[in-house]
């Protein structure tokens, strides 16, 4: 077994002649200094980063974790007072007194100011990656493929002279990178809540991250083209439609590829940026932490633009060279030994990491794991592409009849969107349930569950929503809205407008969720 001197040589060793003297500080227990945002994410330093928080920012993020406070922070020998700070993530997001991530502003309170060219850090605690360096290779193989992507490096933090340990140092998406990305920083930069996507419904809601106001009329535009406004649906991926065909075609593959279930394949963790200049949209990728896990099918993606891109045959051929062109960019970074370099570098810099979310034996299951993906992964998914030869055809539900409260119903496992819900049950001479009160709502919970339709959170879709008509609910067959059985809380419109209900099988209650998510469905007469 290596000392940790042995491995701060080693590591030595496979760093550019460029950065021997960064490799020596730390053998000897100095920080590598980082000289601009190139070797920053140039993947080969860890430097170390102070942050100070006084009791009342301590007491204030406690209380409210998104609001901004001020903090000291330090690099290099060089303080920069007056830092915005606050603390990020939903599922990793973790408190002060464990190993909080952390979004850190230089220019929020001192107008201009830059570090490392940078207008902010984005540290992110590697809860959710036991690897340490799987979220940087999903992001790396973005960018090796043309897609608009963050860089990314790792940083160690120190908090009030706390260790907290190793973090991802992520590239925001903001000024210096749409800069560098698309040489101007004005253009629009849109985030989705959690199921926004590209319906006219949606646009509204988007969270506007960057450029100049214009109450989202841009992408109400996009979104009226791309939910098929547009006479000819394959005017969206023309030379001289309104994408960047290239790039979100790249973004698709690459998604794919990787498995990003928790991405765009639900209308989750990404950004759509509009070029001024050339009047093109791009996708970009955010929160890939959990990618390198599930092997989807290619053709596994409940977005639109994939959905569009899938049903054009033009789209659907570029997308198969794209998928093969993300493959064999995989199998050249594992050829090549990018990740036991990376291996190496975190762990010379983690030896004494006293917050590291996971122990040995879990770290080295889950690198083993991720070499195993990696190594099949690309024959996997070329193994597929002769599915891209023709559309997709939708799946063919399987319903089995059921009577509750004197009414014939269908329960219908196979997931859709609401939409392709009700038209599947217009084929069978029905519409989506419509329930008439809690007892038949219990019933059609209960024979659910005794048929094994209850499998992990499935809901169900039932016929009421109020999509295009806010808080005006309907059912799908036109009869008044009598009762309702809302569970507590319900319906909360939250995420990106959740305007079509769904039944819980647990108890029979309802709640209220976006209606371009895929679930299972029951029909009624």
């Amino acid at each position: 077994m290596r000392s940790l001197r042995a491995a701060a040589v080693y590591a030595c060793a496979v760093v550019v002649t460029a950065q021997v003297a960064a490799c020596t500080q730390r053998e000897v227990g100095a920080s590598p200094i980082a000289r601009g945002a190139d070797e920053l994410f140039g993947e080969r330093l860890v430097p170390r980063f102070e942050l100070e928080l006084d009791d009342a920012a301590r007491a204030s993020l406690a209380r409210a974790p998104k609001e901004w406070v001020r903090g000291t922070f330090r690099y290099a020998g060089v303080t920069y007072p007056d830092v915005a700070v606050r603390l990020k993530g939903n599922r990793s997001r973790q408190g002060l007194g464990a190993k909080p991530a952390f979004k850190i502003r230089f220019d929020k309170f001192v107008d201009k100011r830059r570090f490392l060219g940078l207008s902010q850090l984005v540290l992110n605690n590697l809860v959710e990656d036991p690897t340490m360096v799987r979220e940087a290779l999903a992001y790396r193989l973005h960018r090796d493929l043309g897609v608009p992507a963050p860089r990314t490096g790792w940083a160690q933090l120190r908090l009030n002279g706390e260790d907290l340990g190793l973090y991802l140092d992520l590239e925001a998406v903001d000024d210096p990178l749409l800069e560098r990305v698309f040489d101007d920083h004005k253009g629009t930069v849109y985030e989705g809540e959690f199921g926004c996507d590209l319906y006219p419904d949606d646009a509204p809601r988007f969270e506007q991250d960057g450029g100049k106001d214009q109450d989202h009329a841009d992408l109400i535009e996009l979104a009226a083209r791309v939910s098929g406004g547009a006479d000819d649906p394959s005017r969206l991926f023309a030379a001289d439609g309104p994408l960047d065909v290239e790039r979100v075609v790249a973004y698709l593959a690459v998604s794919a590829v990787i498995g990003d279930f928790d991405g765009y394949r639900h209308s989750h963790n990404y950004r759509l940026h509009h070029d001024r200049r050339t009047d093109r949209w791009s996708m970009l990728p955010w929160g890939l932490d959990r990618t390198f896990k599930k092997h989807l099918d290619v053709m596994d993606s409940g977005g639109l633009l994939a959905r569009r891109c899938f049903a054009d045959d033009r789209c659907r051929a570029r997308y198969a060279v794209a998928v093969e062109r993300a493959a064999a960019r995989l199998q050249h970074l594992a050829a090549t030994g990018v990740l036991d370099r990376w291996f190496i570098l975190v762990d010379a810099a983690t030896v004494r990491d006293p917050r590291k979310p996971y122990d040995a034996k879990a770290m080295s299951e889950a690198r083993s794991e991720l070499r195993r993906f990696v190594g099949s992964r690309p024959g996997e998914v070329r193994a597929s592409l002769g599915a891209l030869a023709s559309p997709p055809r939708p799946p063919a539900p399987a319903c089995e009849p059921a009577t509750v409260g004197g009414a014939g119903f269908q329960l219908c496992r196979t997931p859709l969107t609401w939409a392709e819900a009700e038209a599947h049950c217009a084929t069978l001479g029905a519409h989506l349930a419509r329930i008439d009160d809690a007892e038949q709502s219990r019933g059609l919970a209960g024979l659910i569950r005794e048929r094994g339709g209850s499998a992990g959170n499935d809901r169900w879709w039932i016929g009421l929503s109020d999509r295009g008509r806010e808080d005006q609910a309907a059912w799908s067959d036109g009869a008044p809205v009598g009762f309702t059985g809302w569970a507590e809380g319900q319906p909360d419109d939250a995420a990106c407008g959740e305007d079509c209900a769904a039944l819980r099988p647990k108890n029979g209650t309802w709640s209220d969720g976006h209606c371009a998510l895929r679930r299972p469905f029951i029909c009624r007469r």
